[in-house]
This record gives C-alpha cells, sequence and structure tokens, in this order.
C-alpha cells in the first residue's frame, strides 16, 4: 500500500514540478537562453552551408538530389529566417513596459527554435544524397534535319500504326543508304515517347561490324542499368532481365547482318510485352533473316521535296540570283532525290558564287565526286559502304558492270548476264544455268540491298544515278576504270590521254557512226567496247581492233534487248543503218560475247575465227548467210538469231550443228523454208526461244512480259501424228514451257496425248490457233499419266472450227490448278468446255468466251466453288448458251443450296460482261449473288431472251422461294463495291433480281440503262435509294417514279441519295419522274441545307413518260459537279431545271435538248421576283455550248439570266424551235425610251466569248439578248429562215 502511494506521489511530482521549473526558467533565465541562440544558428549555417556544397558538386555530376535533401534545406532557411526575426523582437523586447511578460513568451519561444536548430543539425547526415540522373532518352535528338515531307508523311505513320499495333514486335525500316532512315527512326521514336507508347525509347548504332558489348552498353547506359558482370552472356541475361520490365522501344540503327538477339540480351516479344524493336537497315535480306513481322520502305524524295530540301540547306531564297537557281535545279536533279546527296551538296555550295556552282554541276554530271568539307559526309562514301558490306563476289562485279549503262537506262538482266558471262565474273562458269541461278542470286541481293531498283518492266532493273556515280568511282580506285558517256564524239578517244588504263569503254546515242578512222585504238587493258546508236551508221576501220587484244566484250547496238521486229531494216541490205565487220576482228581472241544489233551485216564469214566465243547476238540484224564455221567454234553456247533476215538458205542447216550450244534464239524471216524442219535436235540446249513464221503482236507481249525459258512457236507444222513420236524436234514439244501453234497438221485430234504422252508438266502458256483437226485439247481416255497440265498458267483457244470439248477428262487425269487465264473464241463446234470433274481451279482469275455459238453452259456448280480468285468474266455471241452455270437437281453430286457456301462464291469476282448470248434468260442463280462482295462492273447487253439478271424463274417465285425454307420476304443483298451499272438493250429483262431482296449499292457511281422496255422503273428506285429505313411512297403514281424518298427533316442526309453517282443514262424507260424528295413534319425554323449529288453526267433519251427531271423543296438539290446534260426525246418534259435545283451550275460545260415538243422552260420561272433574286447567285463559268432542238412551246431559254453569268460560252446552236422568241428574257426589259431597264449589262461587250452562232427555223426568234451586237471576231454566225432577227454589230471588239 505505501509502495503504491510512493509511485503516485511520484507522477504528481513529475507532471506538477517539471513544467513549474521550465516555467520558472523561462521568467528568470532570459538573457542566458538568449545568448546561446546565435551560436545555435551559426552551427546550423555551416551545416547548411555544407550540405549546399555537396549539391553543388552532385549537379555537377548530372545527379539528382534525393527529395529529404531538398526539403531539410527548405526546413532549414525557413528556421534561420524565423531566429533571425527572432533576433529583432530580442532587441526590442527591454524597450516595452511589460518586459516581463514579453520575455517570458519571447524565452519560450527561443528555447524552441534552438532546440529545432540542433534537431535539424542532428539530421543533416544523408544517405543516399543523390542519385544518377536518367539520361533525356530520345528529347536528346534535334529535330532540325527532320522535313516532314508528304512522301515520308506516309511512311512516318505506317511505322507509328505498327508500333501501336503491339502484334508487330519487330519492324524493319529498310532503304538505299543516306536515303534519312535514321532521320526518320529518331523523329518516330521521339513521338512514340511522347504517347507514351513505350516507358522506355532507347536507340543503339549497330553499324557494319557489330560490337555485342558496344551495342550492350549503349542499351544499358540510356537505361541507367550498371554492369557487374563480366562476360557478354552475364551482361545479356541481365539486360534481358531489364528489358523484360515494362515496356521497352528498342531503335538498332545501320543493322547490315542479322543480330542474334540473345547474344546482346533482347528479349523476343512474348505475349505483345517487354521489348519492341525498330531496326534501320539498307538490305531487305536482313529484315526477313530477322523475322520482321512488319517491312517498310523509305522511298527516295519525290521532285518538290528535294527542291525544297536543298533550298533549305543551300540558302536558296527568293532573292537568290536567277542564274544561281537555274543551275542549283540542275544539280538537284542530279541528286535524284536522295536525302543525303542533297543536304551534303547544298551544304557544300552555301554562299559560293555561281561559277562554283556550275563547276559543281559538271563535276556531278561526269560522275565526279565533290569536294566535301570537313564535317560534312560524303553521300560517296555513304554509298559506298554498301559496296563494301557485299560478300558476294559476282554482286559486286555486276554492280560495277552495271554503270556502262547509261543514267535512268532500263537494264534488262538478259543483257546483264551476256555480259557478265563474257567477262567471266566469279560464279560465271559452267553451264549457263547454273551462271543464271547465280547471277539471279546476286541481283537480288543487289535490290534488296537497293544498289539496284526494280524498273517497270519485268526482269529489268535501275540504277540510281548517284549509285551509278559510285559505281564508277569505285571502278577507278579499283583498277578497272570505265568510260561511259552518252551523245560523245568517238573520235574524241583519241584525245583523251586517260583512255589507256580504261577496262571498259561505253558510248550511247552516238551521232557520228565513224569509229577512229585509220587510227589504233591504245587500250592494252579495255575489256568491254560498246558504241550504241539509234540513228547512223557504223564505220568501223580495219586499224580500230588490232591493239584491243585483251577485249572480251564487244557490243554495237541499236538497241537493248526487245523480243519486236524492228521496222528500220528492209530487206537484203536496204536499211541505213548498216555496220561492216572489218578483217581486224580476226584478232580479237579472247573476245567472249558479241553482240551487234539491228545492222545490215552482209558477210559475217570473218565470225568463224572467234574460237572464244561464247556468246554470239545477232538479233534484229540481217546477213548473207550464216557461216558454215559458227558449228566449230566450240566454246560458243549462245546463238541469237531472233528477227534475223538471212538470205541464203542454209541457217537451220548451220543450227543443226551446233551441239554444243546451250542457248538458241531463233526467228528467221524471209526465208525460202516452207516449213520448219524436224530434224533438229540439240540435246545440250537448256534454253529456247523458236519462232517459225508467226509474226503477231500478241507473241512479242508475251515474249516482253513473261519471258519463257523454253518456248516453241510455229504456224504450219506438219507432220502425222504417228510419225511424231521418232521426229527429233519432239523434245522441243515435250520440254518446252510455252507453246504457240497455228493450222497445225498431221491427223492431231488433240494435243495429250499426241504429242505428249506424258502430260506436258513443263507447260505454262499454251495457244492454239486455227488448227481445224483439234476436237479436244486434253483427251484422258485413252491415258494412263495423272496432273497432266500441272504447271499451265494461260490457255488460249482461237479458231479451232471442229472443237467439240475442251477437256475430254472423265477420269479427272487433268490437273490445272496452275490456271489463271482461259481464253476461247471463235470456236464454232464447241458445245461443253468439260472441265475435269474433280477440278479446282483455286487460281483461274481471268476468263473470256467469244464466238462459240454451240455452247450451251460453262460451269458446274462443283466447279464454281473453286473460283476462288476469279476476277473477269467475259462472255460474248454464245448464241446458243443457256446457263453460265448449269442447272442441276437437288440431290445431284453437283448440287449446291441456295443455304451451303455462299461465302465461297466468286469473292474476288470485280467484272462481269455478257454480250450478244441470245438464249441466257437469267445470269447467276440468287445463291451466288451473295457472295460478290468484291464486283465493280456489271455490263450487260444485247441478250434477246435475258429476263432476270440474278434469279432463275423459280427464284423470282416468291411462293417457291417461301417452300425452300426462307419464312422471311425481304432479304438484304449487298454490292458495296458495285461502281458501274450498265443495262443495254435488253428487250424481255423484267427484273434485276427478286422482289424479295433489297440490293444496297452505296458506290454506284454510273447507271446506264438502255431499251430494256420491259424492266418496270421501280428497279432503279430501289438501285439508287440506299437508307432502307427511309419510308418510299408506295401509291400508284410513285412507283412510276425513278427514285422517290419521303422522310423527316431529321432523317435528310447525303446518305439518303447514292449521293457516289457520277454518270447517268437512261433510255427507252416509261418512268415519270426521276427524283423526288418529300420533307414531312419540318418542325425546326432551320434553313433546309441542299443535298449534294455529285452526278458528272446525264443523259435521258427516249422517255416519253418522263414528267419531271427533280422535285421537292426549292433549292434543295445541288448539282456541283454537273458537266453535260443532254435531254432528248422526252415529249411531256415542261421543265428541266425545277426550282428544286440549287441555280449554279458552276462545271456545267454542254446543255443540250431536243425534240421535247411540251418543253415550256430550261429553269422554271416560278415566282418572277423570286427568280430575279435567284438569278443574281446563278453562274455557268464553265457552259461552252448550248444546243436546243425541236422544242416548240419554247419562247426563251433562259428567263432573268443576265449574259454575264455565261461569260465562257462558245457556241450556241439552235434550231425548229417555232415559239422561240429570244435566247435571254427579262421581266422588265425596256422602258418607254426603248432603253436598257436596270438588269441589263449596259453597253458593255455582252457574250464576249461567243463565236460559233448557228440559228434555223426560228419563225418568231428576234433577239439573243436584249443589247447584244455581233462581234467582228466571230467565227461563224449561220441564220436560215429567222426573218424576225436583225443583229446589230460592234463597229470594234473590245479587248
Amino acid at each position: 500500500m505505501g509502495d503504491i502511494v510512493l509511485s503516485i506521489v511520484a507522477k504528481l511530482a513529475e507532471y506538477t514540478v517539471g513544467p513549474i521549473l521550465d516555467h520558472a526558467r523561462y521568467l528568470c533565465c532570459f538573457n542566458n537562453i538568449a545568448g546561446n541562440l546565435p551560436n545555435a544558428k551559426e552551427e546550423l549555417e555551416l551545416t547548411r552551408n555544407s550540405v549546399k556544397e555537396r549539391v553543388e558538386e552532385a549537379i555537377m555530376r548530372t545527379e539528382i538530389i534525393e527529395p529529404a535533401v531538398e526539403k531539410w534545406l527548405k526546413d532549414v532557411e525557413k528556421v534561420l529566417e524565423e531566429v533571425h526575426m527572432l533576433q529583432g523582437r530580442i532587441s526590442e523586447v527591454s524597450k516595452s513596459y511589460f518586459r516581463r511578460q514579453f520575455q517570458y513568451f519571447l524565452t519560450k519561444e527561443i528555447a524552441r527554435k534552438i532546440e529545432k536548430m540542433a534537431q535539424l543539425n542532428h539530421n543533416s547526415k544523408f544517405e543516399p544524397f543523390s542519385k544518377i540522373a536518367e539520361l533525356p532518352g530520345m528529347k536528346y535528338y534535334s529535330s532540325k534535319d527532320f522535313v516532314r515531307f508528304k512522301s515520308r508523311e506516309s511512311t512516318y505513320e505506317n511505322l507509328l500504326e505498327a508500333l501501336k499495333d503491339k502484334s508487330a514486335c519487330t519492324i524493319g525500316l529498310v532503304g538505299l543508304g543516306g536515303s534519312g532512315k535514321t532521320t526518320l527512326a529518331k523523329e518516330v521514336g521521339k513521338k512514340a515517347e511522347e504517347l507514351k507508347l513505350f516507358e522506355k525509347v532507347v536507340m543503339a548504332t549497330v553499324s557494319q561490324t557489330p560490337n555485342i558489348t558496344s551495342i550492350q552498353m549503349q542499351i544499358a547506359d540510356k537505361l541507367g542499368l550498371k554492369f557487374e558482370e563480366k562476360t557478354e552472356e552475364g551482361r545479356a541475361q541481365r539486360l534481358s532481365e531489364r528489358l523484360r520490365t515494362g515496356t521497352t522501344l528498342l531503335i538498332l540503327d545501320d543493322v547490315w547482318e542479322k543480330l542474334e538477339f540473345e547474344a546482346i540480351g533482347i528479349p523476343y516479344n512474348e505475349n505483345n510485352k517487354g521489348c519492341g524493336v525498330i531496326l534501320t537497315t539498307r538490305s531487305r535480306e536482313v529484315c526477313i533473316s530477322m523475322q520482321c513481322q512488319t517491312i517498310i520502305e523509305l522511298n527516295l524524295l519525290a521532285g518538290n521535296e528535294a527542291w525544297d530540301l536543298f533550298k533549305l540547306n543551300a540558302n536558296i531564297t527568293d532573292e537568290s540570283p536567277y542564274a544561281l537557281k537555274g543551275v542549283a535545279t540542275k544539280i538537284v536533279d542530279e541528286c535524284k532525290g536522295l536525302a543525303i546527296a542533297i543536304v551534303t551538296v547544298g551544304s557544300t555550295l552555301k554562299g559560293k558564287t555561281v561559277k562554283e556552282w556550275e563547276l559543281a554541276l559538271s563535276r556531278l554530271k561526269d560522275s565526279e565526286p565533290l569536294d566535301i568539307p570537313k564535317g560534312l559526309r560524303s553521300p560517296y562514301a555513304c554509298l559506298g559502304l554498301s559496296y563494301d558490306n557485299l560478300t558476294n563476289e559476282l554482286a559486286k562485279s555486276l554492280f560495277l558492270l552495271c554503270s556502262i549503262f547509261p543514267e535512268d537506262h532500263e537494264i534488262d538482266l538478259e543483257d546483264l548476264f551476256r555480259f557478265g558471262k563474257g567477262m567471266g565474273l566469279p560464279g560465271t562458269f559452267g553451264t549457263m544455268e547454273k551462271a543464271r541461278r547465280e547471277m539471279q542470286i546476286a541481283v537480288s541481293i543487289l535490290i534488296d540491298c537497293y544498289l539496284l531498283l526494280e524498273a517497270s518492266k519485268k526482269e529489268r532493273v535501275k540504277m540510281h544515278d548517284m549509285v551509278r556515280d559510285v559505281a564508277l568511282w569505285i571502278a577507278s580506285k579499283t583498277g578497272k576504270a570505265i568510260l561511259a558517256s552518252t551523245g560523245m564524239d568517238p573520235r574524241m578517244l583519241l584525245e583523251d590521254e586517260t583512255i589507256k588504263d580504261k577496262r571498259a569503254i561505253s558510248l550511247w546515242d552516238l551521232k557520228n557512226g565513224q569509229l577512229l578512222d585509220d587510227d589504233q585504238l591504245n587500250c592494252p587493258s579495255l575489256e568491254i567496247l560498246l558504241f550504241h546508236s539509234t540513228e547512223v551508221d557504223f564505220d568501223v576501220s580495219n586499224a580500230c581492233f588490232e591493239r584491243l587484244k585483251m577485249i572480251k566484250i564487244l557490243a554495237i547496238l541499236t538497241s537493248s534487248l526487245n523480243w519486236r521486229r524492228r521496222e528500220l531494216m528492209k530487206p537484203f541490205g536496204t536499211s541505213y543503218l548498216s555496220l561492216s565487220l572489218p578483217q581486224s576482228m580476226e584478232s580479237l581472241q579472247n573476245l567472249h560475247t558479241l553482240c551487234l544489233r539491228g545492222h545490215i551485216l552482209g558477210d559475217i564469214s570473218i565470225l568463224e575465227s572467234l574460237q572464244a566465243l561464247e556468246v554470239l547476238d545477232l538479233r534484229n540484224s540481217s546477213f548473207i548467210e550464216l557461216p558454215n564455221g559458227i558449228a566449230s567454234l566450240k566454246k560458243l553456247k549462245l546463238l541469237d538469231l531472233f528477227n534475223c533476215v538471212i538470205r541464203e538458205h542454209n541457217a537451220y542447216e548451220v543450227i543443226g550443228r551446233c551441239l554444243q550450244l546451250n542457248e538458241l534464239y531463233l526467228c528467221i524471216y524471209l526465208c525460202a523454208y516452207e516449213e520448219f524442219p524436224h530434224n533438229i535436235s540439240l540435246s545440250r540446249l537448256e534454253r529456247y526461244v523458236l519462232n517459225f513464221k508467226m509474226y503477231s503482236q500478241s507473241w512479242t507481249d508475251m515474249m516482253e512480259e513473261h519471258r519463257p525459258c523454253r518456248a516453241l512457236c510455229i504456224n504450219g507444222f506438219n507432220a502425222s501424228v504417228q510419225s511424231f513420236i521418232s521426229l527429233p524436234i519432239k523434245d522441243f514439244f515435250q520440254k518446252a514451257e510455252y507453246l504457240h501453234l497455228r493450222d497445225l497438221k498431221g491427223g492431231y485430234e488433240n494435243v495429250i496425248p499426241s504429242m505428249v504422252p506424258q502430260g506436258m508438266n513443263h507447260l505454262t502458256f499454251l495457244i492454239l490457233e486455227d488448227c481445224p483437226e483439234i476436237k479436244c485439247v486434253f483427251d484422258g481416255t485413252t491415258m494412263q499419266t495423272e496432273d497432266a497440265f500441272s504447271s499451265l498458267v494461260i490457255l488460249r483457244l482461237y479458231e479451232l472450227d471442229n472443237l467439240e470439248e475442251v477437256f475430254n477428262d472423265p477420269s479427272s487425269r487433268c490437273s490445272l490448278k496452275s490456271l489463271e487465264e482461259l481464253s476461247i473464241e471463235s470456236c464454232r463446234q464447241l458445245y461443253n468446255i468439260s472441265f475435269p470433274k474433280n477440278s479446282k481451279l483455286c487460281h483461274l482469275k481471268f476468263l473470256t468466251i467469244d464466238h462459240c455459238p454451240m455452247l450451251t453452259c460453262i460451269f458446274k456448280p462443283s466447279i464454281v466453288q473453286t473460283l476462288e480468285l476469279l476476277e473477269q468474266v467475259t462472255i460474248s455471241d454464245c448464241f446458243e448458251l443457256k446457263q453460265i452455270i448449269e442447272e442441276v437437281e437437288e440431290g445431284s453430286v453437283d448440287y449446291v443450296s441456295s443455304q451451303s457456301h455462299t461465302s465461297l462464291m466468286l469473292p474476288k469476282l470485280r467484272t462481269l460482261t455478257i454480250l450478244r448470248c441470245h438464249s441466257l434468260e437469267y445470269i447467276f442463280p440468287m445463291c451466288y449473288a451473295h457472295g460478290l462482295a468484291s464486283l465493280e462492273e456489271l455490263n450487260i447487253g444485247f441478250c434477246d431472251k435475258l429476263k432476270y439478271v440474278f434469279g432463275s424463274e423459280k427464284e423470282h417465285d416468291l411462293r417457291v422461294y417461301q417452300h425452300q425454307s426462307h419464312p422471311q420476304t425481304n432479304i438484304h443483298i449487298n454490292f458495296l463495291n458495285l461502281e458501274t451499272l450498265r443495262l443495254t438493250e435488253l428487250p424481255n429483262l423484267v427484273e434485276i433480281w427478286p422482289k424479295y431482296f433489297d440490293p444496297h449499292l452505296p458506290n454506284l457511281k454510273e447507271l446506264q440503262c438502255i431499251d430494256c422496255p420491259r424492266l418496270p422503273d421501280s428497279w432503279v428506285r430501289r438501285v439508287m435509294i440506299i437508307d432502307s429505313d427511309l419510308q418510299q411512297d408506295s401509291t400508284t403514281t410513285e412507283k412510276e417514279l425513278l427514285c422517290s424518298v419521303t422522310t423527316t427533316f431529321n432523317q435528310l442526309s447525303d446518305q439518303v441519295l447514292s449521293s457516289k453517282l457520277r454518270h447517268l443514262q437512261l433510255y427507252g424507260l416509261g418512268v415519270k419522274g426521276l427524283f423526288q424528295f418529300q420533307i414531312r413534319e419540318h418542325g425546326s425554323n432551320t434553313e433546309l441545307a441542299p443535298l449534294n449529288l455529285d452526278l458528272i453526267y446525264a443523259e435521258l433519251s427516249d422517255l416519253p413518260e418522263l414528267e419531271f427531271i427533280w422535285k421537292g423543296p426549292t433549292n434543295f438539290l445541288s448539282l456541283q459537279m454537273l458537266d453535260v446534260i443532254y435531254v432528248n426525246r422526252c415529249p411531256k418534259l415542261k421543265v428541266i431545271f425545277s426550282p428544286t435545283i440549287v441555280r449554279s451550275l458552276p462545271m456545267l460545260r454542254t446543255l443540250e435538248i431536243t425534240h421535247c415538243e411540251e418543253l415550256e422552260q430550261i429553269f422554271d420561272s416560278g415566282d418572277a421576283q423570286t427568280l430575279y433574286t435567284c438569278s443574281q447567285q446563278v453562274c455557268f463559268p464553265n457552259l461552252h455550248y448550248i444546243c436546243v432542238e425541236k422544242c416548240n412551246k419554247l419562247k426563251y431559254l433562259f428567263h432573268n439570266f443576265v449574259a454575264g453569268h455565261f461569260h465562257n460560252l462558245i457556241a450556241l446552236e439552235i434550231k425548229d424551235c417555232s415559239q422561240l422568241q429570244k435566247v435571254f428574257a427579262f421581266e422588265c426589259e425596256t422602258d418607254d425610251d426603248d432603253q436598257e431597264g436596270i438588269v441589263m449589262d449596259g453597253e458593255k461587250v455582252l457574250l464576249r466569248n461567243l463565236l460559233r452562232i448557228r440559228l434555223s427555223r426560228l419563225p418568231n426568234f428576234k433577239e439573243i439578248h436584249h443589247g447584244f451586237k455581233l462581234k467582228d471576231d466571230v467565227e461563224e454566225h449561220i441564220i436560215n429562215d429567222c426573218p424576225k432577227y436583225y443583229p446589230s454589230l460592234y463597229l470594234h471588239t473590245e479587248e
């Protein structure tokens, strides 16, 4: 008990005595406590200064100060400021009357501040004090070099879209060196960082020789990652773990070869998380090898963009001298849109004189590099890196070889091969076919690296001009100097001191054909000599070749390689392009390739002496005879005699002895042979193009486009079926890829098996023309071979008078899996194509059938299901054709229900044309209409019995359709891509589709309906209306309208009407009105905005019941695009343009109205004052031609329209309008003094451009316009039977 009492007493003392003592101290110890304040303040200030010094040191190390330090400093500054104020109060307290009371409170506050400062001093030890600052990321890179050109915009947006699509984790940006890939990648990275597509965006440069450690360190630095690991693998694992945390975009710049992401530490994007990659490279192959999900190509700058970039870097302004600008534009042309060249050349020439600019232009034209100042990157060095990085030696050699062709030349790969073979380049040894494969690989490498560009035509490439300059520069540096020039006089070669060091001389477009007269060409190292001219004969002196012992390629050309016959040549040497071969040619014992194209050569026996010759190309030339010694040239592998004229008859005999040939190109004109020789057998031939008397444009077009390896084209082949198998020539047939036969004789009723029992599986093109004995192309009833025609791509059959079936193949031994085009024309006995039963025509794109009058059907339904790629169908003049797709009974093997496979029915069909098929009653069953999602053009005409376009007779019967499990009565059908619908002279057409189908044609641009008298007008309304929710009146009157729309104001929009309609052509319909709009329940004071109809051409003819064209609210319909309107034979029509039309037709050029007996007005006058007000804004700035004929109730053409609205009117023609008085009439035209009223144009020249006026049989016509006078420059003014017309004349035409 006592202990408890003591404990309580102790606590009471603690809570009472302590505070009492503190209060006593505040009263008695003021001076002592106040005296401690300066010491405490000074100590805190020293501590603060020390911390500030540490802060400054950390900032200098680009470190970020910890928030606790910054807060401590703020607290210190606040306390010190409070202490300073407190010291002021201490000095004042002694003066106060109540100082004892004040001292108490002041002492208490001083004690607290001292305690606070002590606490801050104690808390001044910070750990950590600061941390390394995060690098600025993509903000570090400047945007000064980035100009957002239009051509770059799409690439920029494509890159951003690819980044937003997280499934594309690796994106390749590929383009020519110096095209701006790095700059664009930086800008995309900055935008991605700004849009927060990734938490981090990091850029690292890879360069030609990738250094794994360097790449790792670049990425780690920008992520603020410190490596403790010593090995590449350890760092890779650490980096990978970091990149898996959050989201990071890596931009790997300047990638030259495949990178192993795992070795670097870049994780693959798993489940769309982690790390995305953009890599920039010059090689598409790099993108492919690194499995880029998206590859985006950066193209060169367009012309205006290149000029803008050049002006920016060269500091060219509007005030720059005109002469300098002229030189500048030519320099920009030389740069050909290459960004680095434009920037470097522009920056180099900035501030230089015009003469220095001209010198720079001259050097660029001569393919000489400029002197680039330090700090600027040379485009030559930049592009040279691409060459240096090539590991394929043949690619390097071909790259240099391409520079012998002129700027912007499309290099034929065949020329490149023949020259490359002649040079003996690496990889071109062995057989010709092996050499070709090697060259194709090398060319692909160059294209992937953008050192070559694909040209507009197949099998051709181009070289960027700057890249070509670099190739010439590299050639000169590596001891392979090339002289390549255009328009140079060859005699200038003697004055060039450097000529002796050239390895190649290539002179194009020569205007002088005299090659050095009697002077020798001193070029001991020359390997290539090429002369080209399309204008002059070549005169080669005998001395010309005597010192060219090392020459390997000699080419004297009039053209690049082509398959067309040159019209410059005339029979037997009468052409002006002649070339005589000098005797000194026999000294060219190292010559491997000789090309003499397009010349009259005369005697070519000297060629027998060229024992090293491998390629002999005499294409498009003529000569006396083919020397017998050609057969003795053991190294000769390629002989080209295509489109040659040979006088003597020995050519085929000599060729037959050239057993060493690997390739033969043969087409001889004016030869005495009546038929192609059957005994030629060249067992080593790998490629051949043999044409015998087949001179057609289609042949040359086919060869230009497809370049088959083995082609045989023979007119008049005559050998019996029985003997064919033993003929040496049979190998040409059996191995051919392209086979074109005309007038085939010898009892061939088919091609397979009569010619080739094995099936012709190499054949890709087969054309049979005028072969009267052929009954079918393939007869599978007598053969066992499977998969015949498995490679056939194009099959064309013309004028096969006895062809009954194309395929007679009940066992489906014929495969047509590769067939893309089938054309059958003028086969009078063809009754069925008879596609093999199990055919899968999954690649067929084009089908043309013309003039096959006995053909009754084309496809079975089971075949149609396989037509997944069919794009174009044209069927014409098949008079007995009853069905395009055969109708089969339900339960049949070929039966296709209207419910099944609709999504697979002709999904790619774009164009369907059916003409003059008089037995056809409908085009497609309804089940196929659903699948025509790609249909763009439907053109049907002159089919006498056609009743329906879609749907058979049964399908148009609603009761039958409902009976077939179709309970709904309205089925929507979408033709979303249909732009053109033409129906012409279909006398029995009653419906396009069944009544229970609602068609949707939102993109229809051209509607043409001509002479379809039984077609109800309501169908067109269904075509035109695209919003099915709008109410369409169903009264009898409204059913006779072309397009009637009843809607509320709120529903109205441009989507009510098919506003994309551009072309409207209607003939022979019974329609009473065309367009009618009724706006119900307007309920608003808002002005009704005009509805835009983008109609360009309108032709309305033979519409006997037509009473109006447009009807609706005033100024409701706008025809701002209307260019031509033609109205003919509409006897009930009273007005052309009703008040519904917005009265401004700015694009109208032609207005023609004929044979409209009831026509009273072109523009409805309506209320006179309203019309006058409207006419003040009407404008016809482009109306050139007005023609009105046989409109006998028309009194004037334009009422209250001033002539100033027709200031471009050129021609006015009016005939047979009995009541017409004036062209322009006005409500109030003259006053009592016969002066012009206020609405007149005054004394200015009216209709100043009206140059041709024809007025005929107008008994009441008085004038064109009040005050109008003829000008003296009128070209034509013909007046016939216009007794009241007395035109006035201007004395002078005003300017």
